[in-house]
């Protein structure tokens, strides 16, 4: 099966059909000291990314961090950032995030729920549950600073088979966070289409 980090990039290349352009960098977010709007120039002091690929405008360049995770960076025609992704590598549990409070491997998405106070967004376009090999990984949204934030939160097919859905233990206590990803609306919305938000959903923002 195709890995989860490849079928987003997959889906991130081939689908956005015009090009966008960001003449700052106007969302507080960051991944590896990158914000959406970010010039492609900032990537250089990251060093040669281990792949590239080019497709109808976009650029996306990966790295392997040094704790192991990877990132993904796709930029505009225009050689702006808009879109950031890291995901983790797996090995370490309670690894640190960019994004204050949050670890990988360790934050649940009911932990998310709660600090957030909703669900977040679906967008039409992308499904809110995308199945793995070894387990299913959930998919929740929300807007900061004007950036779309997407976190996956992963539960193994082994933890999903003892789960009870009339008991305590529920997906969402079990999911734990495996990625975080930042895209500027305009090249959210042409990827992945409106948005379906939950009744009790509103922005969000980090200190």
């Amino acid at each position: 099966m195709t890995p989860l980090r490849t079928r987003r990039h997959a889906l991130a290349v081939a689908a956005l059909l015009t090009s966008l352009a960001y003449g700052s960098r106007a969302h507080g977010q960051s991944l590896s000291s990158l914000r959406i709007g970010d010039p492609a120039a900032r990537l250089s002091s990251l060093g040669q990314p281990k792949d590239t690929e080019s497709n109808k405008g976009l650029t996306v360049r990966r790295w392997l961090l040094p704790s192991g995770n990877d990132l993904s960076v796709t930029t505009n025609d225009a050689g702006r950032i808009v879109y950031l992704e890291v995901d983790w590598n797996g090995t370490t549990e309670d690894a640190a995030c960019d994004l204050p409070g949050l670890r990988f491997g360790k934050t649940t998405l009911a932990e998310l729920r709660g600090r957030f106070g909703s669900n977040g967004f679906a967008f039409k376009g992308q499904s809110g549950q995308l199945l793995t090999q070894d387990g299913a990984v959930l998919v929740n949204s929300y807007e900061a600073n004007g950036a779309v934030v997407t976190f996956y939160n992963k539960v193994s097919n082994a933890r999903a088979a003892q789960l009870n859905p009339e008991g305590s233990g529920t997906f969402a206590d079990n999911a734990r966070l495996d990625a975080i990803t930042i895209a500027a609306p305009d090249y959210a919305q042409q990827e992945w289409g409106d948005r379906v938000y939950d009744p009790q959903y509103r922005k969000i923002a980090w200190k």
